[in-house]
């Protein structure tokens, strides 16, 4: 039995794992016989133990820091930003409401500091964050040995496929996937119908919201 780095709980599924990259040596040359520029390192892959509680509770933070970048942006989108910087003419009404909405767009950033910190006590959140992963002794001997985070150098930062057990498929996941990329494709939608109506500012948040649900939705293994 492994134990959970981030809680000292049993791993039960491999596949929960936390899986952190590193690569070192990176250099880039031209090839012998046809000009094109060819870059090779060296990779190397860790695996921290993580339990299905503390993959569920670090799945909730990552959603909470995509939920506060997607509130920041449509609160400027929506135009709320220059009413209250006073860029836009607005009423005393306008500008309370502009604060309101202000803090109300903060509220995901909140979240995800709490989850990030571990302020939140909860069964099915995780006790510790993500990034306490870089405290596992092996990320620590890689970093004192000259590797590098990330599999690769830039634009190469993928993992490799194939480097970890298959994910369990359930039907709850392909309702997830197909039901992101749904709301998505009709996000997308209504943002040309809105942009065509001349609502320029709406368009832009359901354009934003279109790409985090699209995105959320390739991240879903559909296989059953």
């Amino acid at each position: 039995m492994r134990e959970c780095w981030f809680c000292g709980g049993e791993v039960t599924d491999p596949w929960y794992n936390r899986l952190i990259g590193f690569h070192r040596g990176a250099e880039t040359g031209m090839t012998r016989w046809v000009v094109v520029l060819r870059t090779t390192w060296q990779a190397e892959v860790v695996e921290v133990p993580r339990c299905t509680r503390c993959y569920g509770g670090h799945v909730a933070e990552r959603v909470a820091l995509t939920a506060s970048g997607v509130a920041l942006v449509a609160y400027a989108a929506f135009g709320q930003l220059d009413r209250l910087l006073g860029i836009l003419p607005t009423t005393s009404a306008g500008r309370a409401w502009a604060v309101v909405w202000a803090v109300a767009a903060c509220l995901p950033a909140l979240c995800w500091l709490a989850l990030r910190q571990g302020w939140l006590p909860g069964r099915r959140l995780a006790p510790r964050g993500l990034h306490y992963a870089r405290h596992h002794p092996e990320v620590i001997r890689l970093r004192e040995d000259g590797w590098r985070f990330r599999p690769g150098p830039f634009p190469y930062w993928m993992l490799p496929a194939g480097g970890h057990a298959p994910a369990p498929s359930t039907r709850f996941r392909r309702w997830v996937g197909a039901g992101s990329g749904l709301l998505g494709v009709g996000c997308f939608v209504t943002t040309i119908v809105l942009y065509f109506q001349d609502h320029e500012e709406v368009a832009g948040g359901f354009l934003a919201a279109a790409g985090v649900l699209l995105f959320l939705s390739s991240r879903v293994d559909p296989e059953d």
